[in-house]
């Protein structure tokens, strides 16, 4: 994905969803390739966390019926953050509002991002 993808993704969430604050790409490894809106903490912070909580997810949902992971929430009082993965290298966090319900965002992402290229 590159930045324009990203982009549009980006505007194409925010039109589904005004409850989004902000969109990271984060690598398997940890790294913010792409950042738009707030995402509540650093980059570094988000990145690492993001690709800890992708793997933790992956190992517990494999030894649950061997189903895969497609999406990982975390809510607080204010701030919901949404983790799916896609692509092989690649998950995409989204933060909202805590109130937000985030499956149909987690639903429509895949498609939105197979559209993209």
């Amino acid at each position: 994905m590159n930045q324009e993808m990203f982009n549009d993704l980006h505007a194409q969430l925010g039109a589904m969803s005004p409850e989004l604050q902000g969109v990271a790409l984060i690598s398997n490894e940890g790294v913010v390739v792409f950042q738009a809106g707030e995402t509540v903490a650093d980059q570094s912070l988000i990145g690492v966390a993001g690709a800890a909580v992708m793997r933790l997810a992956e190992h517990i949902s494999a030894g649950l019926a061997e189903c895969t992971a497609q999406e990982i929430s975390i809510r607080c009082n204010r701030h919901a953050a949404l983790f799916v993965p896609v692509g092989a290298d690649v998950l995409l966090m989204l933060v909202l509002s805590a109130d937000t319900d985030t499956r149909p965002l987690a639903g429509a992402i895949p498609g939105i991002v197979s559209t993209l290229g």
